[in-house]
């Protein structure tokens, strides 16, 4: 147990303000590792007319980056307006939601809003004055010239500096309605209407968000977000363990920051599972130790969405633990894209760690390598994006993640991170590379594991 006065439900809504593997970040002060970000938004937003685009992987962080930062830019006379995307999102129903949270109309009832005198609307005076449902704001919206008057409307009743969320954009399936938002903010933009917009989205590059529709690029700021530093990344459990009196070694927080692969969704949910283990243990805990952090990788690997534990699932289930055992090879790096060789180094250094078990020779390596590439297989490996004969890669980020995870509850240390990119110092010295101040010795930072490679950590 915790050293708290704390009962059970108090301590969970306690650690809920700390950690939230499952919805976005809300304060700043919780945000971390993305203070160079937050810097760009706001120097960004100094010129008018110019929006957000945060991209990336799934599980990076996006949509606490943008609710973090639309809470500072939205004024404080009325909470920033937020939208999430769906595969039936449509161009007018964003709209008609924007507007109708505008003007704070249930979904459920009718409501009855009076605005100030004075105000001259024309879309949402029926919907702020009568007994009206948001599918009346939708059937106004015929063309993008009615959804820019209706967020001029929406700039005069909503707050003194309205700021939209719309996220998870890239599920808006239908490229010609993402296309409509394109035109929509250049006109936002020259007709001069005072209202900020936060998109976020997957996807490696912007340009396939936004698809042909490159008019609008000059009124975004991109972001595209990377993966936490290691100093972010234990700061959050670091941080959370110390609210309650608890603190944590080295070895087992450098664990979290390797075993999370960099993505915040599996640093919280991880940090998440180790504090209830801390609470449920029945004696008074002020160290972490190795047993908390076993049982809360395995309580993490049970809570992630059946999702991404489908398609690893589907490899391994009812097969040789060959297949298990490469999955673990392949996610030995923070490199997406390895050809065979480079995967095959960290499969030796696998086995190394597998006491009992003899590895495959190369040729079976390949042909099992290649099997989790098949529909069988649930195509958890896929051809590498380069088009490089020989080269794979894991269909997503953060299922390599995941596969981290598993290995780890195995006890297999997986620990690969790419270099740093090297800063430019005024200062003597030679050349060399720089892996940045952060990254514990002993990282591997390429693609390939060299024979005498071990974990960085011992239990």
């Amino acid at each position: 147990m915790l050293n708290s006065n704390l009962d059970s439900h108090a301590f969970g809504t306690e650690m809920a303000s700390l950690v939230s593997p499952a919805r976005p970040i809300q304060s700043i002060e919780y945000l971390h590792g993305r203070a160079k970000e937050l810097e760009r938004i706001k120097r960004a937003l100094f010129a008018p007319g110019r929006h957000i685009f945060i991209y990336g992987d799934r599980g990076i962080g996006k949509s606490s980056l943008a609710a973090a930062a639309a809470a500072q830019v939205q004024s404080a006379d009325s909470p920033y307006i937020d939208v999430s995307c769906s595969t039936d999102s449509t161009f007018r129903s964003v709209i008609a939601n924007i507007g109708s949270q505008a003007v704070r109309l249930s979904r459920i009832c009718k409501t009855k809003r009076t605005l100030s005198a004075g105000l001259e609307l024309r879309f949402l005076r029926a919907s702020a004055s009568e007994e009206v449902t948001e599918n009346d704001l939708y059937e106004v919206i015929r063309t993008v010239g009615d959804a820019v008057e209706i967020l001029r409307e929406v700039a005069s009743v909503h707050s003194d500096r309205p700021v939209v969320v719309l996220d998870e954009f890239d599920r808006m399936v239908d490229e010609r309605e993402r296309g409509l938002f394109s035109d929509l903010v250049k006109q936002l933009g020259d007709k001069k209407i005072n209202i900020t917009f936060f998109f976020t989205g997957v996807a490696p590059t912007l340009d396939q968000l936004l698809g042909a529709h490159q008019s609008a690029i000059r009124q975004f700021e991109t972001i595209e977000l990377q993966k936490l530093n290691w100093t972010a990344r234990w700061d959050i459990t670091v941080n959370a363990l110390a609210r309650f009196g608890v603190e944590i070694e080295d070895n087992i927080r450098v664990r979290i920051a390797a075993v999370s692969d960099g993505y915040p969704a599996y640093v919280h949910l991880i940090t998440e599972k180790l504090l209830w283990r801390l609470w449920d243990d029945p004696t008074v805990v002020a160290n972490v130790d190795w047993e908390h952090y076993n049982g809360a990788i395995q309580d993490a690997i049970v809570s992630v969405n059946a999702e991404l534990k489908r398609p690893y699932e589907q490899a391994v289930n009812q097969r040789t633990e060959d297949f298990e055992e490469v999955l673990w090879a392949a996610a030995d790096s923070e490199y997406l894209d390895r050809d065979l060789r480079q995967i095959f180094s960290s499969y030796n250094y696998v086995m190394r760690q597998r006491p009992g078990r003899a590895a495959m020779e190369y040729k079976q390596f390949a042909a099992t390598l290649n099997k989790l590439k098949t529909k069988s297989c649930g195509e958890i490996i896929v051809a590498s994006r380069f088009d490089r004969r020989g080269w794979v890669a894991y269909r997503e980020s953060m299922l390599r993640g995941y596969a981290r995870m598993r290995a780890e509850a195995r006890n297999i240390k997986l620990v690969g991170e790419q270099e740093a990119p090297r800063q430019i110092m005024h200062a003597p010295g030679g050349g060399g590379r720089s892996f940045g101040p952060s990254i514990p010795k002993g990282v591997h930072t390429g693609r390939n594991r060299m024979p005498e490679d071990d974990s960085i950590t011992e239990q």
